[in-house]
């Protein structure tokens, strides 16, 4: 039988012993939901699988596979085969994991973009999970200056999850990967991810967490990471700030706290001397309650009437308030009355 053949049978093997308990479906993924089947069924399935990827042109890579991530090669608990949608490069080992939650403020996601910006400049692979928020951030913010990044998915690489990154799906296979343990044509499943979030930790040489709530997912990637020996670091946050809970006791917990792309490299250059120097790097700068709700509102895409109206706040305030971001560069007046998030140069956060 062909090597990868019997190893593609080995798993769907090894995964319909797992089919009953979302618990223990964790453990191997693949096609859990199915029931039990012989071992010529197996070989069957596996062919079929193999055929499937071959016309999705899905890449199916064994832990012996010269296109194996190194770094994932490196873990406790290594999947046997991944499946890929793209490339995989040996520059990929100079990766950064940037997580966050699914309901980001317009602030983390402009943080989250200039962070993945800035180390993609540098030659760093951004690393996350395509969810909703500060991982869409970040892929897109790499793939803004032409960098890559890979996604790390909860179900198959087919599967477009959620609906709305439907053009990272496109474009992310031409500048980095989509990478699973889960074959084609498998549905993201709650139980998938936490087992997807080691893949970030794993292909990463450290794990960034930008605005996590106290019971976020990304926790659950840094956990991962500090189980596999990698360094985890946090943006920090407003004490006000419900999605700043999670990051700010991380930090309390001992998590290098970063502001900007230089950081998390120097950091990392204490373990890593060859990682690179990053040039014209942002901080974050630390915003007070009040700018930091104006801000969101920008982020929204709310009018300075909208903001106004919807505030409970003096109008002169908010002016005031806004025209301080304006002069920081942080945010820049439109036709129309609005406000939008600047660019990253042409900011001065320090």
């Amino acid at each position: 039988m062909d090597e990868l053949l019997h190893k593609m049978t080995l798993v769907l093997a090894k995964s319909s012993y797992i089919h009953q308990e979302d618990t223990q479906r964790d453990s191997l993924p693949g096609l859990s939901d199915c029931p039990p089947k012989s071992e010529p069924q197996y070989v069957e399935e596996a062919k079929r699988l193999m055929d499937l990827c071959a016309q999705l042109h899905v890449d199916i890579v064994s832990i012996d596979d010269s296109q194996y991530p190194e770094n994932l090669r490196t873990i406790p608990d290594p999947p046997s085969i991944l499946f890929v949608k793209g490339s995989t490069m040996p520059t990929d080992r100079l990766s950064v994991g940037l997580v966050g939650t699914r309901r980001a403020s317009g602030a983390g996601k402009q943080i989250a973009s200039e962070i993945a910006e800035d180390l993609a400049r540098a030659g760093i692979t951004i690393v996350s999970g395509l969810a909703y928020g500060i991982d869409a951030a970040a892929h897109r913010g790499a793939l803004s200056v032409g960098g890559r990044t890979i996604a790390c998915l909860g179900q198959g690489p087919d599967v477009v999850y959620p609906k709305s990154n439907f053009d990272l799906y496109g474009t992310i296979p031409s500048n980095g990967a989509l990478i699973s343990e889960y074959p084609p044509g498998t549905e993201a499943k709650p139980w998938h991810f936490p087992r997807r979030n080691r893949l970030i930790a794993g292909l990463s040489l450290g794990l960034v967490v930008i605005e996590a709530g106290e019971k976020s997912g990304a926790l659950i990637t840094a956990d991962w990471a500090l189980r596999q020996g990698k360094p985890v670091m946090a943006v920090p946050g407003s004490v006000k700030s419900i999605v700043c809970r999670g990051t700010n006791r991380l930090i309390q917990d001992g998590a290098y706290l970063v502001t900007c792309a230089e950081d998390v490299l120097s950091f990392l250059r204490k373990e890593n001397e060859y990682m690179p120097e990053v040039c014209g790097t942002r901080r974050v700068e630390a915003l007070t309650l009040e700018e930091s709700v104006v801000l969101e509102a920008v982020g929204r895409g709310e009018s300075l009437d909208q903001i106004c109206s919807g505030m409970n706040m003096p109008v002169s305030k908010i002016i005031a308030i806004l025209s301080s971001l304006e002069v920081r560069g942080i945010v820049h007046s439109v036709a129309g009355g609005k406000y939008i998030l600047s660019n990253i140069g042409d900011a001065h956060i320090n």
